[in-house]
């Protein structure tokens, strides 16, 4: 009915709100903790504190670049993006992966010139401050975004997420490293600490490398999902024939969802669409934020189901429906 179409609407809207306002926070994070690690760094000298700073400007454009990703792709359809922009958040999250693959790499060629120089941190003290209150914020910020990025379905949240968690291991790391050094007098921990850090934070983006190629290439959807959709299909046969020449796939956190949908042959155009939109809508409210099509075909004409015909097509008439705007309000755009 069209309050379940009210309902679907007003849910996007809040996952939309809910991720650009995460992004929010990511980005005032991320300013707040490369300040405070900046002026500590040039305090103490310390490569650990320096390399955490700079890890964490990568944060702020990557945190920026989400923000605006986010926005973008919660656009609606338009004249020249008939299907959306949810694939800006799989561009951003592939200009991510690239900058923190650059700040790992710089890191680790850094800790190898400190180390072969003998160069280590004067003042250790304020270093081991700033790198507690760093590994506590940035595990509290990771652990909403991560929880934000899943609720919505945000690859780009999600990825965020992963710059917050390497500040959490390379944060406790650092602080090891500062400790050793107060403590033996030795520089050179903070160098193999700051190249640990740099290996970790270049083999984190492994996992994103793969879900940007997933999201770009139109990867089909997981098997659990489609499992769900099959199980909504089944549910209305024998009102359902077949279903065949199913394809899924996902831009951004949108699923998009087509298949061939057979119908009795019997069935007048009325009773077939009323089945198509019926199974159309059920998907959609069991998967979320999703863009379900359907094509209708008739059975054969030696279909066993049609003695059963006129039983399925008085039924077909009688499934809960759409609101009369949904298509329009999902689909269509203004010229």
């Amino acid at each position: 009915m069209e309050e379940n179409s009210s309902n679907r609407s007003n849910e996007k809207t809040i996952n939309d709100t809910k991720k650009i306002r995460t992004a929010q926070l990511s980005l005032g994070t991320g300013i707040f903790l490369s300040v405070t690690k900046f002026v500590i760094a040039i305090f103490t000298g310390s490569l650990g504190v320096l390399s955490s700073a700079i890890d964490n400007i990568g944060d702020i454009f990557m945190s920026a670049v989400t923000l605006v990703s986010v926005k973008k792709s919660s656009e609606p359809p338009d004249k020249d993006h008939p299907y959306g922009h949810g694939k800006v958040e799989a561009l951003a999250t592939a200009f991510q992966v690239a900058v923190v693959s650059a700040i790992g790499a710089w890191i680790v060629y850094e800790s190898i010139r400190r180390f072969i120089e003998g160069y280590g941190p004067k003042r250790t003290g304020a270093g081991i401050g700033v790198m507690v209150f760093s590994v506590v914020v940035s595990f509290l910020v990771a652990r909403k975004i991560e929880r934000a990025g899943k609720e919505t379905g945000s690859p780009a949240l999600i990825a965020d997420a992963l710059h917050f968690k390497t500040d959490v291991y390379s944060g406790a790391g650092i602080l090891i490293a500062l400790l050793l050094v107060t403590l033996t007098g030795n520089p050179l921990f903070d160098s193999i600490a700051g190249l640990v850090i740099g290996i970790y934070i270049i083999q984190a983006t492994f996992p994103l490398i793969r879900g940007v190629l997933d999201d770009l290439l139109d990867r089909d959807l997981p098997g659990e999902v489609k499992g769900e959709i099959d199980g909504i299909i089944n549910r209305h046969k024998p009102m359902v024939v077949d279903v065949h020449a199913m394809r899924t796939r996902k831009a951004g956190s949108t699923k998009h969802i087509d298949f061939h949908l057979v119908v009795c042959r019997l069935s007048t155009v009325e009773e077939a669409h009323s089945l198509a939109a019926h199974l159309e809508m059920e998907i959609e409210e069991a998967l979320g934020d999703s863009h379900v099509v359907t094509h209708l075909e008739p059975c054969e004409e030696d279909c066993t189901l049609q003695k059963g015909c006129e039983e399925m097509r008085e039924r077909m008439l009688n499934l809960r429906k759409p609101g009369k705007d949904r298509d329009r309000e999902k689909y269509y755009f203004e010229d």
